[in-house]
């Protein structure tokens, strides 16, 4: 087991994640994704959904707007690997199954399917590189924490009251090294300075990923309402340099 988990807590937590499958589907990528009846996802295992009813679209009119004059085919050409392979009926939703060999390639079992509290430097601090090199740091009050170990392109907006954000995201898939590395693209609404902030990643975290935040379904309190996609589902195609783009359009309301 690695000496991270032994295989009692791990049986427990699987049975835990993993919800009766009202249909279960083979992707050609390895992925074993169950249809999961609705009412019984894992949001549901969260104290404060007990007796939830759930809105399957928002009661206030969401006004459109097009951020792109690119071809709709493009778009329409994308989809999720998964979906080759079947589709889930309506009144339930695709759930990614969590396997044992999922757990053990985390730190803990606890841990699994949370994003790692970073190393987060104070936006007054500045970093010494190898070659002794001091860059220079923002230091204004709504400064960007600064992420060890990360490359990181960002546009930044800042005010308040906003509602949300939507923007078109291009589809790569970056070389990783190791198991314990991931890259992301995504829109990050933050609200809260430097290392103690509040954030919604297509996801939630209220202690800037200490206790709190997972990835895809694994935690509590996260409704999933569609039958077509799979949070967590792999997506192609992808995009080639110098060659055809492929976006997806991400919207947080």
């Amino acid at each position: 087991v690695n000496g991270k988990a032994n295989f009692k807590e791990i049986d427990e937590k699987l049975k835990q994640l993993n919800k009766p499958a009202v249909k279960t589907i083979q992707s050609e990528d390895g992925d074993i994704i169950d249809c999961v009846d609705i009412y019984k996802q894992p949001a549901f295992d969260h104290h404060a959904l007990k007796n939830h009813i759930i809105q399957m679209k928002p009661s206030f009119d969401l006004k459109e707007e097009r951020l792109s004059t690119k071809n709709e085919s493009t778009k329409l050409a994308i989809f999720q690997t998964w979906q080759r392979s079947g589709s889930c009926q309506e009144g339930t939703v695709p759930i990614r199954r969590i396997r044992r060999e999922d757990l053990l390639r985390a730190k803990s079992v606890q841990q699994f399917g949370r994003k790692p509290h970073e190393v987060v430097l104070k936006s007054n601090t500045t970093i010494e590189h190898k070659d002794g090199q001091l860059p220079s740091i923002n230091t204004t009050a709504l400064a960007m924490p600064v992420i060890v170990n990360r490359s990181a392109a960002t546009l930044v907006t800042v005010g308040y009251n906003y509602i949300g954000a939507k923007a078109d995201i291009n589809v790569w898939t970056p070389n990783v090294e190791a198991q314990d590395e991931y890259t992301t693209a995504q829109i990050w609404l933050k609200a809260g300075p430097g290392d103690n902030f509040e954030s919604i990643e297509s996801g939630w975290t209220k202690d800037s990923y200490k206790t709190t935040g997972c990835f895809d379904m694994t935690c509590s309190g996260f409704v999933q309402t569609s039958s077509q996609y799979l949070l967590g589902g792999s997506i192609e195609p992808v995009s080639t340099e110098f060659g055809q783009q492929y976006d997806l359009t991400v919207g947080i309301y």
